[in-house]
């Protein structure tokens, strides 16, 4: 089999180190080849094949001669870890827009869908490339986008073959909140582009929420349903004695205000320490330190900030842990902004060995799984973080209990034969059903 893949990143192990590609085809027997739109450059064993379109290509080709698009090679597993972990410092004019974007998101992503629906592709090198794999299924894994949508019907116009899409996203309900009317003005014309997209043309849509799932095949009439990450979980689980002092861990980003969760944690990380540390959280995680994080995220509040670290790196971090967290932001706008993204996260906390701590909104797609399957100690007010680590500190042995649950809720859903044998079931029906159409015909 031959997947064709359509993504927004480079399939970069270092920088996207709970990323899905990597995760869903270890060992999955296939060829692999990968259309994307960022800077970067790949890092994996898997995939040996690329086509990169960059947002400096895609500007300089409004102004050149010269089309966007070309073939790259993935990074050498021979270079040194800083190279392939360079990616996240953007330059250029990706980066620029990265930057600004924080400020006035809205007219920056304006100026953004302006580029890639008005640059020019080089085609030729685009259907080249295509030609040459001869995939037998195209798999778009991404959060849709105007730029995204374009290219994905540009390739398929370069080939017959099936479209199977995947997103763990809102990308384009109006269930959002926001005051600016510049953002509801591009928010409803990309509902109608994405609309008329997504009718007839996907065999399947993955989801990683149920809900988004049901809202997709209800409002589009598309087949639907859920796909998660998979883990590695080890036969048999193997009790750990927990820390003195209780440790937790956060990997990840602080963005979309989830900084304020984990300030307050701190908050009542110092009430519980007022006497002696029983308690502490690492982060680690790849962005800088603003005096407005350091001012909440500090030894004084038991918070010790690392920096960035590889996915094996984390791996032996997490069996040092007692408890991994998973947190988002509890104001409303970006509630509604990730109420359906299940993070990619969780299964990797699934497989870490130690209990689960979600602090979210009750509504959000990842605490409503970990609530249903009893796999995670569940908080969705700020007001129960105290109470709630005053009780695992008081009694350890529920750290032990939830960090069993959380296994067996793994192994039990989550092992790779199982997601593996879900991904190839389905494309290998929908390209049988394909060549049986064909012979008809």
């Amino acid at each position: 089999m031959r997947i064709l893949l359509i993504t927004a990143e480079e399939w970069n192990n270092n920088v996207f180190g709970n990323g899905v590609l990597t995760n869903w085809f270890t060992g999955f027997d296939a060829e692999f080849a990968q259309i994307y739109t960022s800077p970067g450059l790949p890092y994996n064993d898997i995939c040996n094949r690329y086509f990169r379109i960059s947002d400096g290509e895609m500007a300089y080709s409004l102004i050149s001669n010269k089309k966007a698009g070309r073939i790259v090679e993935k990074i050498s597993a021979i270079e040194p870890k800083s190279v392939s972990m360079d990616n996240p410092k953007r330059k250029g004019v990706y980066g620029f827009m990265k930057k600004i974007s924080l400020w006035c998101h809205t007219p920056v992503m304006l100026i953004r869908d302006f580029i890639w629906l008005y640059g020019r592709y080089d085609k030729i090198a685009l259907k080249t490339f295509i030609d040459d794999f001869n995939p037998d299924i195209v798999f778009c894994p991404r959060y849709l986008t105007p730029s995204l949508m374009r290219l994905e019907t540009i390739v398929r116009t370069l080939t017959d073959v099936p479209f199977v899409a995947f997103t763990a996203d809102d990308e384009a309900s109006f269930r959002q909140f926001n005051w600016s009317p510049l953002y509801w003005m591009r928010r409803m014309w990309v509902h109608h582009k994405f609309t008329k997209h997504v009718k007839n043309f996907y065999e399947h849509y993955w989801t990683f929420s149920k809900n988004q799932a049901y809202e997709y095949a209800q409002e589009y009439a598309i087949e639907t349903s859920t796909l998660y990450k998979c883990g590695d979980f080890p036969e048999v689980f193997i009790e750990k004695k927990v820390g003195t002092p209780i440790r937790m861990v956060y990997a990840g980003r602080l963005y979309c205000n989830r900084w304020k969760t984990l300030a307050e944690i701190g908050k009542a990380l110092r009430l519980i320490n007022k006497n002696c540390e029983r308690i502490v959280l690492d982060i680690y995680t790849t962005e800088e330190l603003t005096s407005k994080y350091r001012k909440v995220l500090n030894s004084k509040n038991s918070i010790y900030v690392h920096g960035c670290v590889t996915p094996v790196e984390l791996v032996e971090i997490y069996k040092k842990g007692d408890i991994a967290l998973h947190v988002e932001s509890m104001d409303k706008k970006n509630r509604l902004a990730t109420r359906v993204s299940f993070s990619t996260k969780i299964i990797d906390l699934m497989a870490s060995t130690c209990a689960i701590l979600a602090v979210c909104w009750n509504q959000h797609a990842g605490y409503q799984y970990l609530k249903e399957h009893d796999a995670a100690f569940c908080v969705s007010d700020t007001k129960e973080i105290f109470p709630q680590l005053q009780i695992l500190c008081d009694n350890p042995e529920l750290i032990q209990l939830y960090a069993r649950k959380a296994y067996n809720c793994g192994i039990q859903n989550h092992s790779r034969g199982k997601i593996q044998k879900q991904i190839r079931k389905m494309f290998d029906s929908i390209i049988g059903n394909l060549q049986n159409l064909d012979i008809k015909q």
